[in-house]
């Protein structure tokens, strides 16, 4: 479940009149090119669908839907499309609110006073329903024991109330967005109560059958069941099927031409053959993500809004969303400049989303005669971006499992040179005083807000905020001595081997206390490589070796509280080992001291003896 777990959009891909590579001249072109890409990407079968001027100009299957039967892929062939279901979520709340059932600014406590929430800041800022549709609630994602629970039979009650205990506001909700599965389950939950409806029945009759979805369902039909293709893992072997028991955040399946039903939709701005579904009014809020500190410095187009993004693209902008399950991977774009859009659904292999090569393809094909319009670029003052320069950390992790490879890997250094920014080397440049878009794009895909709390650096699904210099050395000196003390640990490695076999290390403090400094950096790096087994697949087998406890578990959990305690060993007896000279005693002092100052932090976030089956 890629898209379903990590749940965030793809930061990277080319596109358009920016892009390197040259856009494929004919859908025939494109239909080779597409078959090569699927190739190349392993994918066992895949469906796609264009659309031009409002109609979709071509639709076709590749590969295979079962390996065993050789069963090929046409564009009947019925797929999971994931996480694309936020968007008619999205669509079906916005009917509710046109039709004056429902208002976005209600409160949850209201709407639907049994789903139990916590939100210290409730009386002055309330859980609402955009919150919940726009992942701004504060909210964690989901853990690792609702994503594996199978919900066959499962009202959408019973999946929010199993899921309730971790709807926990990390911040005040509306102030920074974090991508949460949980939040549009809930207002799927609140359009039930609002219509008296069941959630599935009223998709159908107001918004699938209206937009000429004629099988595409929420439940898995007995129709849909018989076309539906099987996925297959990064292994080749095939992925089983799950009822996931928040069915408004993912679970619908359906072919690819009844999907480009959603692109021609949003083309049509919310018509489609003659059906109004919503007006061309509520499908530009659905567009706008309003529910962030970020929206009212001009950031609302490019926040995430309800169930619907904007690509952080080259070029011509695009917007839409992905998704991916079981091994099932999804995503759309449409493009209102171009008028024209897409659908890919794949069934395994590398799969396919925002960035991926066979979107950027796409893109690149659907945007050829685009002349590229990028937003100007202003002047602004330079002691204003002096301001934004330093050390950024992200304060919007996933969760808890996520929160050490979002917040360390995703460390962003800002600099401010004239007239731009630069950002881990990649420059921006300004639209305003507080948004940014980068040379080979159209429109802007960062924000710099400061308020009272300090200065945050905004993207659609994810906030950054800068660190002081006390902080930031701190953190750069931790990573560095890390990286430092474990190369100078490998390279006198064989050196020490040598000088323990010719029995010149006795009088020298030993082995033993050289090694202890590497013992703690490989425990450290075993505490946080293994759950890489799931992070990289997002598959279901994979996190069930996290979520259960057992030897893999377990391994986890040891090596969380081993490495913290190997270098306290190291630290005592690196200031005590007699004989050892200088550099042998620095070397083992500033790495045990690193890996504690790691420790503390890993401490704080609950990775010291960490549970993974409770994460």
């Amino acid at each position: 479940m890629r898209g379903f777990v990590v749940a965030i959009v793809s930061l990277v891909f080319a596109v358009c009149a920016f892009a390197d590579d040259p856009a494929p001249k004919s859908i025939e072109e494109l239909d080779r090119l597409l078959t090569k890409q699927f190739q190349a990407d392993a994918i066992p079968g895949a469906a796609v669908a264009i659309v031009e001027n409002g109609q979709i100009v071509f639709a076709k299957g590749y590969g295979v839907a079962d390996k065993a039967k050789q069963t090929p892929v046409t564009p009947d062939t019925v797929f999971r499309a994931a996480s694309i279901s936020k968007s008619f979520t999205g669509i079906a709340v916005m009917t509710a609110v046109q039709d004056g059932k429902v208002a976005l600014d209600g409160r949850l406590k209201n709407l639907a006073p049994e789903v139990k929430f916590v939100n210290p800041w409730e009386e002055t800022d309330p859980v609402r329903l955009v919150n919940l549709i726009e992942h701004t609630t504060g909210w964690p994602d989901i853990s690792l024991r609702v994503l594996t629970t199978d919900g066959k039979g499962w009202s959408l009650a019973r999946g929010v109330a199993d899921t309730s205990p971790e709807f926990v506001s990390r911040w005040k909700p509306g102030r920074f967005a974090v991508y949460n599965n949980a939040g549009p389950a809930v207002a799927g939950l609140i359009l039930e109560k609002a219509i008296g409806q069941d959630f599935n029945a009223y998709m159908r009759e107001r918004v699938l059958r209206p937009m000429g979805i004629a099988t595409g369902d929420f439940d898995l039909t007995p129709e849909l069941a018989q076309h539906l293709s099987k996925s297959y893992g990064a292994d080749g072997a095939e992925t089983p099927f799950q009822y996931i028991i928040l069915p408004p955040a993912g679970s619908l399946d359906i072919n690819v031409k009844e999907l480009a039903q959603l692109v021609r939709f949003f083309l049509g701005r919310g018509t489609v053959d003659g059906n109004q579904i919503l007006t061309p009014e509520s499908v530009a809020r659905i567009e706008r993500g309003e529910s962030t500190i970020a929206s009212p410095a001009g950031f609302a187009t490019h926040n995430y809004g309800l169930g619907n993004a904007q690509f952080p693209d080259k070029g011509a902008t695009f917007r839409g969303h992905n998704g991916g399950i079981d091994s099932f991977t999804s995503v759309y774009g449409y493009s209102t400049a171009a008028n024209a859009g897409y659908v890919i659904l794949a069934n395994g292999g590398g799969g396919v989303d925002i960035g991926s090569p066979a979107a950027q393809l796409i893109q690149r094909f659907l945007t050829r005669n685009l002349a590229s319009q990028p937003a100007p670029i202003v002047a602004v003052d330079q002691a204003a971006l002096d301001a934004y320069a330093g050390l950024y950390r992200s304060v919007t992790p996933s969760n808890t499992l996520l929160q050490p490879y979002q917040q360390i890997l995703g460390l962003k250094w800002v600099s401010a040179e004239k007239g731009k920014l630069v950002v881990n080397g990649k420059e921006f440049f300004p639209t305003s005083e507080h948004t940014f878009r980068s040379a080979d794009r159209d429109a802007p895909t960062l924000a710099f807000v400061s308020d009272g709390e300090g200065t945050y650096r905004f993207s659609a699904f994810d906030a950054e905020v800068k660190e002081p210099a006390w902080r930031a050395a701190i953190i750069v000196g931790t990573l560095a001595l890390l990286l430092l003390g474990t190369l100078i640990g490998l390279v006198l490695l064989p050196i020490w081997l040598v000088a323990l076999l010719r029995g010149r290390l006795s009088e020298r403090g030993g082995l033993l206390v050289r090694l202890l400094p590497l013992c703690a950096v490989g425990a450290l790096l075993t505490t946080f490589m293994l759950p890489f087994a799931y992070l990289g697949s997002g598959a279901i087998p994979d996190a069930l070796l996290l979520v259960k406890p057992g030897p893999y578990a377990y391994t986890i959990f040891a090596m969380s509280i081993a490495f913290p305690v190997l270098a306290l060993i190291a630290l005592w007896r690196g200031i005590a080992v007699q004989g050892a000279n200088l550099f042998t005693r620095g070397y083992i002092v500033l790495t045990a001291l690193a890996v504690l100052s790691f420790s503390a932090y890993a401490a704080s976030i609950g990775w010291v003896g960490a549970q993974t089956w409770h994460m």
